[in-house]
């Protein structure tokens, strides 16, 4: 009687035992679906733009060079000065053409009052038209080589080609120069130009009159330039396009040469859908994202369109209301029971977003 009675204690052990893992799935795991957070696609406006390189670009700019060799005599400017147009820079030693200049100029006045003289004769029918026709076209003559002396001694003399600010001088008075010595550099920054790169897909938008906004390296303010020239074609390379945009710049703080960071705003869209970056998977046919549907995981296909920091824009097959999975994607698989985890709420749609070229 004893053995029965603890036989039906340790059969009633093992029994209650197994009703305790009853609410439980083999391997210990929790029953009923899994808790996601989620993401509701809801329509919201996102602002169409990008952002690119840029390049800053002198309005002009050019190496100052002698056309003829000779010894400098003489520099008109200070290092790093302002210049205006038509401004002495330089002189080189040109006595020799001068005093050429001085005999062909005697010339010329004897031709004159030659051919004076024999049209009076002329006119009297003292000569013939053809001694006149001679004497004349001997003063054309001593014309043609005063000219021609003038034009030799204006290249002795270097003049500023527009009006800017002159770099550091690389010659010394008293030096020798030959055409290609450049003596310094002149560049005119205001208006200052900016040079970017517009991906193929975008060229289209931007044309002469539309506005771009910048930012320059070490600089916190942020600048507003105006495209009005872009390339004729496009480079095969990079599939991009080169834009030209200006700028003013009255008080002279951007340079020439200087990075930017061009931000290129092409417009709004209105009822964009975008979801955190992270919900994306990426898998060898692009990229897709996991979908809470009748209480199931299911993997929908998607284009991406502007990305912003955080938030990535759906395109394809989405609509207004569906519902992304936003954590556990490595654990979620297609067809599992899946449901919004407890006190999740949505995540927040950012309004203003642009896309890397």
């Amino acid at each position: 009687m004893k053995r029965s009675g603890m036989l039906s204690l340790i059969v009633a052990g093992a029994l209650t035992g197994c009703g305790d893992n009853s609410g439980r799935k083999a391997g210990g795991g929790p029953a009923g679906p899994m808790a996601v957070q989620v993401h509701v696609l809801t329509p919201g406006p996102l602002e169409d733009g990008f952002v690119a390189s840029g390049t800053l670009v002198a309005n002009e700019s050019v190496e100052l060079q002698s056309e003829v060799s000779g010894r400098i005599t003489s520099i008109g400017f200070v290092e790093g000065g302002r210049v205006t147009a038509g401004q002495v820079l330089l002189r080189i030693h040109d006595e020799d053409l001068q005093a050429q200049l001085r005999k062909a100029e005697a010339e010329l006045e004897l031709a004159k009052l030659s051919e004076e003289r024999q049209a009076g004769l002329l006119e009297a029918k003292g000569i013939s038209q053809e001694a006149y026709d001679a004497t004349r076209t001997q003063r054309s003559a001593r014309q043609a080589d005063v000219d021609l002396l003038r034009a030799q001694i204006a290249k002795y003399t270097v003049h500023a080609p527009f009006t800017g600010t002159i770099g550091l001088r690389r010659v010394s008075p008293g030096g020798f120069v030959s055409p290609g010595t450049v003596i310094a550099t002149v560049v005119q920054t205001e208006p200052i130009k900016l040079d970017f790169a517009v991906p193929e897909r975008h060229a289209r938008h931007l044309h002469p009159g539309s506005t771009v906004g910048f930012t320059a390296e070490g600089d916190t303010s942020r600048y507003s330039a105006e495209v009005y020239a872009k390339e004729a074609d496009m480079d095969p390379g990079t599939r991009s396009i080169k834009v030209r945009a200006r700028c003013a710049d009255p008080r002279g703080r951007l340079l020439p040469g200087g990075f930017a960071r061009v931000d290129v705003r092409l417009g709004t869209i209105a009822d964009a859908l975008t979801v955190p970056a992270g919900a994306l998977v990426p898998d060898i046919n692009g990229e897709k994202v996991m979908m809470i549907r009748s209480g199931k995981a299911r993997s929908v296909r998607v284009r991406t369109g502007i990305r912003t920091e955080t938030m990535v824009q759906l395109l394809g097959d989405v609509q207004p209301g569906d519902t992304v999975i936003t954590s556990a994607l490595l654990a979620v698989r297609d067809g599992m029971e899946v449901r919004p985890a407890a006190g999740k709420g949505t995540v927040t749609k950012p309004i203003n977003g642009t896309k890397e070229p």
